[in-house]
């Protein structure tokens, strides 16, 4: 009798688990940034036909960059995006420990990069030293800066910082009130073929990976997580087509982010397009190592050990 009882509790334990799963929110609110993947979804529809069935609606939100978007998703105003290393760090030491990792993006490569002016005379990071260098406070180019200074043995105190949103650092960066710029496609390349700016580090040279992550509530994580692996699913699909044909990709983001198709040409093929989970050891350990070194650079008050904030979503 009590193995029957037993047996029974377990097999509703399961199915209520299993519900719990496949649960539909009436909508998807989805963050996203002008060089991520989701822009392309976004205007391709394909997530809203994909979610039709389950009766779930769809919304997107654009933002200049993650810190942001962590803040939306923290307040509730949005429930899932992709954001670089830096804003899900800051989220976990700080105010928003209930953002979480649900999936990754490929290892940066060539889509950020530290410029400098065309005529400018520094040649590498060393010579970074006693000069300005620009960056959003809180983005991905915040610990690439600080990651490309350790690795090049820089003390960042003998480099000056300018915390400068991706407009106001343009400006900056033309008038020659800065000396180099943390920058990322598609404003990397439009900059590129603007200014004729010249790149002395990419991401992808960094001693230890760096990557783009797409982050959730706990709570929406954890009870729509169908929707998540649906989402991702779509996106995966959506993206090697995208991929496989450049110049209609580049025409239909020209058309729907307002940056010209020439810009998107140049910055199409080094963009790290796509979307993997679970998360993996390895790059939750990369992750580590750039929060490790937010919180010795001080930019978090407290470690934070990053498996914590990890849900994984499995696959079918």
């Amino acid at each position: 009798m009590i193995r029957f009882l037993l047996a029974v509790t377990l097999f509703a334990i399961g199915n209520t688990l299993a519900h719990a799963a496949d649960a539909w929110p009436e909508v998807v609110r989805i963050g996203v940034q002008k060089g991520d993947p989701l822009v392309a979804l976004r205007a391709s529809g394909e997530l809203e036909k994909a979610l039709a069935p389950h009766h779930v609606a769809v919304k997107w939100t654009e933002f200049v960059y993650g810190a942001p978007m962590v803040e939306a998703i923290n307040a509730g105003e949005i429930d899932v995006g992709t954001v670089g290393a830096t804003p899900p760090i800051l989220a976990q030491a700080g105010a928003a420990p209930d953002v979480t990792y649900v999936a990754y993006a490929p290892q940066y490569q060539k889509s950020y990069a530290i410029v400098v002016p065309a005529r400018s005379e520094v040649r590498s990071i060393a010579d970074l030293k006693g000069k300005k260098l620009a960056f959003a406070k809180g983005s991905q180019g915040h610990l690439f800066a600080l990651k490309a200074l350790q690795d090049a043995h820089i003390a960042t105190s003998s480099v000056q910082f300018a915390y400068l949103d991706y407009s106001d650092a343009r400006s900056a960066f033309e008038r020659g009130f800065v000396d180099a710029w943390v920058v990322p496609d598609p404003r990397y390349a439009d900059t590129e073929l603007r200014t004729g700016a010249r790149t002395i580090l990419t991401v992808g040279d960094l001693s230890v990976p760096q990557y783009a992550f797409y982050i959730a509530t706990r709570s929406f994580a954890t009870r729509y997580a169908a929707t998540l692996r649906l989402l991702f699913d779509v996106l995966d699909k959506q993206t090697r087509r995208e991929l496989a044909d450049l110049p209609q990709t580049a025409s239909l983001m020209a058309s729907n982010t307002g940056v010209p198709i020439d810009v998107w040409n140049r910055a199409l093929p080094r963009l790290e397009w796509g979307v993997h989970y679970p998360i993996g050891a390895d790059v939750i350990a990369a992750q580590q190592d750039a929060a490790d070194l937010a919180y010795r650079e001080h930019i978090i008050p407290k470690q934070v050990r990053v498996q914590d904030v990890i849900v994984d979503i499995q696959p079918h």
